[in-house]
């Protein structure tokens, strides 16, 4: 099978081409929020360097969000557009949960942070299981940066099997809310019931935002998990936002301060 990825929540839009876990080929752009622009362009270029076109394709994942409002909505109106015209199923892959494929030899926890402005930002921590697949040990949700360094202190490591060595950070919210998490990391050492704390370190910059192959390996992995339901058709890909637009909360305020 093979099976196209679309990468656009976050600066760099990216898409990969999976066939098979093993042989995943990826293009992405080097131009910061060009996503509308450049991904048809890079998309023919990624077909085209293995002999393949879009009637090839059996299948196509788009990464639903959370993460950039506009680039979530290129990105799944892109893959619902494909599978509708070629016929083919399409599937949201969650994006916070496919960082555990960016780093697999890494062995710890990943926390992928993104700047979801309005003090806020979107994130979880996840592992990479045995199985292959991604599991999460907080999930993904909005939260200010005082709210997840509360959450990341109070997962229970024996729980999922000390499984964590430590918590890699990843996404564009370290720029934000870096700082915190340098202390949360000066402050890692013997808990109070005197278990240890896992070590913190950030992603290094070449590999800190989305990325399509990431992508692609969570969408063969839900699809190994469950064949019958992890695809279906065009329709059933929606977004995931997490929380309302600006402007469609804007105009809830503004409602109801006429209905005042």
């Amino acid at each position: 099978m093979r099976l196209l990825a679309i990468e656009t929540t976050g600066p760099f839009a990216s898409v990969a081409l999976a066939e098979g876990e093993d042989r995943v080929f990826e293009r992405e752009s080097d131009q910061r929020m060009n996503h509308l622009k450049g991904l048809s362009a890079m998309i023919a270029e990624l077909l085209a360097g293995r002999g393949l076109s879009l009637a090839d394709i059996d299948c196509v994942a788009a990464s639903a969000g959370p993460g950039s409002f506009t680039g979530i909505r290129i990105g799944v109106s892109t893959a619902r557009a494909l599978a509708q015209a070629l016929g083919i199923a399409a599937m949201g892959v969650p994006t916070l949960a496919s960082f555990v494929y960016h780093l697999p030899a890494y062995g710890g926890a990943v926390c992928p942070v993104f700047d979801a402005r309005r003090g806020q930002v979107y994130s979880g921590v996840f592992r990479l299981g045995e199985d292959g697949g991604a599991h999460a040990l907080l999930d993904g949700a909005a939260r200010t940066p005082e709210e997840l360094c509360r959450a990341v202190e109070g997962i229970d490591w024996d729980a999922h099997g000390g499984c964590a060595r430590g918590i890699r950070f990843f996404g564009d919210g370290i720029e934000v809310c870096g700082g915190m998490f340098s202390e949360l990391r000066a402050a890692a050492g013997l808990r109070a019931d005197g278990t240890s704390a896992p070590e913190i370190d950030f992603a290094p910059p070449e590999s800190r935002f989305q990325r399509a192959s990431s992508v692609a390996r969570l969408a063969l992995c839900m699809l190994r998990r469950a064949p019958a339901g992890a695809a279906a058709s065009h329709d059933a890909l929606l977004p995931v936002y997490m929380r309302k637009a600006e402007a469609e909360r804007k105009r809830e305020e503004a409602l109801a301060r006429l209905a005042e």
